[in-house]
């Protein structure tokens, strides 16, 4: 009898064309033993072979620098992570922070210096000309070329449902501040804020604009609902681990409908009928938690599923004056004009310190995620390598010394687990490059050519 085999392009479909994309199964050809050299090398392609994957976190307006660098140059236990960096410390074998890296880029050009940071840092080269106003009269336009994200994706996301995904945290607004991604010069990529939005173009062919909350949470529910005698017929042909993995992941996908789908039940007559819908509001400061953690398991689940290889998070714009109050009632400003204000008072400086490891917390999370879902012997993470940057290195538009952290080895290319500092300050031009050679692009050089020496020494070796 012919074994049965199954494309790696399957999805589970069912009536009216909704449809799920599965993860990697080894019915596909992707196990150890159909396949070794997929998992000692991850590179990405079809069939045998895992998919690298590159995922960008950008948060603003800089750090507490005596509170973010680690205290030893090998992160051994964890016990060497500073209080920034300390959720961390569970994946401490799995990061390279990087020290004495600058955006020199973002030291010339138009564009005052949170309009320099943001646009420049993933594309690092100096902005455009133009009209959107900044501090002190200056004034820029958009980015000036692609960013390393979207070069990335030209190169591993070509065969993906999407070259990319964009996804944002308390965004707002159409201006440099707003944006990261850029598919080319004066091309940026607007994120999208709300989970909702996101979960129905990534996991729905349906494209019925709902009316109601109940519309929508209908919509949903039969993206799950109409493959499950797929799923049931699936199941029964494949083996024990595919059967546990597949039950895992659609397990996710509930998990996440169901967190989205929270509070649409019918009210009681003793409730009044609220002026929003029952949906976590992405538009409210409050929501921020959950919105980021359903954007996380979100952009997790189309990397497991391939339906992208490369994917970003922005956290809220520059200079935002979002007062993230959540995190406890010190939190009582917004949090670029608490960054002005330094860390020399050490009120402030507890101040900013929560509002950054709020946000390791956040990394700390989806590389936990990407752990969970198996691929081959190992994980997604595994794949993967995680860039989390930021506009400035302090309150105060200082660019040199920006808190970069690698978090994935990207298939073994980086030697993790390190605090890796330069001898000289370097622009994180050659960063960048570092993170194409780990996506397989054959390049020595990216945005400005004048910061750019090649990869980034260290990392590899």
């Amino acid at each position: 009898m012919k074994p049965f085999r199954l494309s790696r392009r399957a999805v589970l479909r069912g009536l009216g064309g909704a449809a799920l994309a599965l993860p990697f199964l080894e019915v596909m050809g992707c196990s150890k033993r159909l396949a070794p050299a997929s998992e000692q090398t991850g590179r990405a392609a079809f069939g045998a072979e895992f998919p690298k994957r590159f995922v960008v976190i950008y948060t603003p307006n800089g750090t507490v620098p005596p509170d973010f660098w680690p205290s030893s140059s090998q992160l051994k236990n964890g016990e060497e992570l500073s209080p920034i960096l300390a959720p961390l410390k569970d994946h401490n074998e799995d990061l390279l922070v990087l020290g004495n890296v600058s955006a020199l880029s973002a030291l010339v050009g138009p564009g005052d210096a949170h309009q320099k940071g943001t646009g420049q840092c993933l594309t690092a080269r100096p902005m455009q000309e133009g009209d959107f106003p900044g501090d002190a009269g200056l004034s820029c336009g958009w980015a000036d070329g692609i960013s390393v994200d979207q070069e990335i994706a030209n190169h591993i996301g070509t065969r993906t449902k999407f070259l990319s995904l964009e996804l944002g945290v308390l965004v707002y607004g159409a201006n440099v501040g707003a944006r990261i991604a850029y598919r080319g010069p004066a091309q940026p990529l607007p994120p999208e804020n709300s989970p909702y939005a996101a979960f129905d173009r990534l996991f729905s062919d349906l494209a019925v604009t709902p009316e109601t909350a109940t519309q929508k949470t209908e919509q949903r529910r039969a993206v799950l609902d109409k493959v499950a005698a797929d799923y049931k017929r699936l199941q029964r042909r494949l083996g024990a681990a595919d059967q546990e993995k597949l039950a895992g992941h659609l397990a996710s996908v509930e998990d996440i409908a169901a967190r989205l789908d929270r509070g649409v039940a019918p009210t009681s007559a003793a409730c009044a009928q609220p002026e929003l819908t029952p949906d976590v509001d992405p538009d409210k400061v409050a929501s921020m938690p959950e919105v980021t953690r359903l954007q996380l398991d979100l952009m997790a689940m189309a990397l497991a599923c391939d339906l992208t290889r490369v994917a970003s998070l922005q956290f809220t714009n520059s200079a935002t004056t979002k007062v993230l109050s959540f995190l406890g009632p010190d939190i009582t400003e917004g949090h670029h004009p608490m960054a002005h204000n330094g860390y020399a008072d050490p009120v402030n400086r507890q101040r900013l310190t929560k509002i950054s490891r709020f946000y390791a917390e956040q990394v700390a999370y989806l590389i936990a995620k990407l752990k969970s879902m198996p691929e081959g012997s190992g994980s997604v993470f595994d794949n993967t390598v995680i860039f989390w940057t930021n506009e400035h290195a302090d309150g105060n538009h200082l660019r040199q010394n920006i808190p970069y952290v690698l978090a994935g080895s990207a298939a073994g290319h980086f030697r993790t687990g390190r605090f890796v500092s330069q001898a000289k300050q370097v622009g994180h031009n050659d960063l960048l490059v570092s993170m194409l050679q780990a996506m397989g692009v054959d390049t020595e050089s990216f945005g400005d050519p004048n910061y750019c020496t090649g990869p980034l020494k260290g990392l590899t070796s």
